[in-house]
């Protein structure tokens, strides 16, 4: 199946070192197994890696070529829905207990890339501020339910009238200020953490690696796999799965609620100027929802207009152009001629009830599935390595149950 359709934007201007792989097991990296080198299988397997277990990273492709080099990287701990939503939802403590372990996430993300080896010849992470805007007047009186609600947790929030919106080049009648946030090169981020997991913890790495099937009966994890063509069976302590959108078909069963949604993605040519929004990541509250963030070579990064459909195709690429555009410019208060340079259109996962599914296999206690489908899916992975850590050292994920597979 495709996952992006276009010319995208992380892998053409990130420039990546190329990083050890293998074209065989290492013996000695069998306590856990890995599938999916993306954004979910970078972060898990480094933080397992230096835990100290020993850990193999697989990838049908490549390092971070799947969904995670669409990822336009707004990494923001609101999700799709509000926290006002969600207590409707799910009821208060769920809902607080969701929101306080995305705000943990982001500040384990921005610990992390501390502790990563800094890129001198480019940036791939900035801790940054969100901007929350009602394009739509009505939609006010939501936002500031919202700012009561994040204020009574103690969170960094800040209303903004039309007026302070208009000093920062924003057009909207109201929006909220949160933070921290980050924003992110999520090709380059998977890159760092995956060498880092490499040359400092002895993490394996196999490109190219294809799961086929996996024995549950067996006394551990009996894996099958297709490597250059050739199937090897390997046999592991831990399975995770981190495979985005598209889960073996054996664990579909557990996620029942998933579904596949189209998003269109614009980036701006670089040499146009832009003024005040360059430090915030911006999105409105309509529904499907635009956003826009400035990249790390100062273009204008535009997205949304997502629709529910599963499948690609090449005029998608470009299908949306003009709409993005037009709809960036109303949001920016002065007006600003934009280009399009790149242009793709992606696939990615969403549950109907806007949860992303995470835990261990309700069948087989040794495998675990991460699947941070939303729009919010790095910080929900973020979160979901933190219960993987937690399920290896045989603690309760009970404060996670929001997030089981089977619901």
């Amino acid at each position: 199946m495709k996952l992006h359709v276009g010319c995208v934007y992380w892998p053409e201007m990130t420039n990546v070192n190329k990083i050890n792989t293998q074209t065989e097991f290492n013996k000695e990296n069998r306590q856990v197994l890995v599938v999916g080198a993306g954004i979910s299988g970078a972060i898990t397997s480094y933080r397992l890696s230096k835990k100290g277990y020993k850990v193999t990273l697989i990838d049908k492709k490549e390092v971070g070529a799947g969904s995670s080099s669409a990822n336009t990287g707004l990494i923001q701990y609101m999700s799709d829905k509000g926290l006002i939503e969600f207590i409707d939802q799910i009821g208060k403590d769920k809902a607080e207990r969701f929101y306080d372990q995305s705000k943990e996430a982001i500040e384990t993300l921005i610990r992390i890339d501390k502790e990563l080896e800094a890129d001198i010849n480019q940036s791939t992470f900035t801790v940054a501020e969100s901007l929350i805007i009602a394009t739509d007047k009505d939609k006010v009186k939501d936002l500031k339910k919202e700012l009561k609600a994040q204020k009574e947790k103690g969170y960094e929030v800040e209303y903004l009238d039309e007026k302070q919106l208009e000093e920062l080049n924003i057009k909207a009648f109201g929006g909220l200020l949160c933070k921290p946030d980050i924003n992110l090169n999520p090709y380059g981020f998977v890159y760092r953490l995956v060498e880092e997991a490499i040359n400092k913890y002895d993490m394996s790495v196999i490109e190219r690696a294809e799961f086929i099937s996996l024995d549950e009966l067996a006394e551990k994890p009996l894996v099958t796999l297709k490597i250059d063509g050739k199937e090897v069976v390997e046999e592991f302590d831990k399975v995770v799965f981190t495979t985005g959108y598209i889960p073996p078909d054996f664990l579909r069963v557990y996620l029942k609620n998933l579904k596949l949604v189209k998003t269109y993605v614009s980036v701006s040519q670089k040499d146009q100027r832009f003024e005040g929004e360059d430090k915030y990541l911006v999105w409105e509250l309509e529904d499907p929802y635009t956003y826009f963030k400035k990249t790390f070579d100062e273009r204008l990064m535009i997205g949304g207009f997502d629709e529910e459909d599963d499948h690609l195709y090449q005029y998608d690429s470009h299908k949306m152009d003009e709409d993005l555009i037009k709809k960036a410019q109303t949001m920016l208060a002065k007006d600003t001629s934009l280009q399009p340079d790149f242009s793709y259109a992606a696939l990615f996962g969403e549950s109907k009830d806007n949860i992303p599914y995470m835990g261990p296999s309700p069948d087989n206690n040794d495998i675990f599935v991460i699947c941070g489908i939303g729009g919010n899916g790095t910080v929900y992975s973020t979160i979901g390595s933190e219960m993987v850590l937690k399920w290896i050292e045989g603690k309760s994920l009970e404060d996670y149950d929001t997030f089981r597979l089977g619901r």
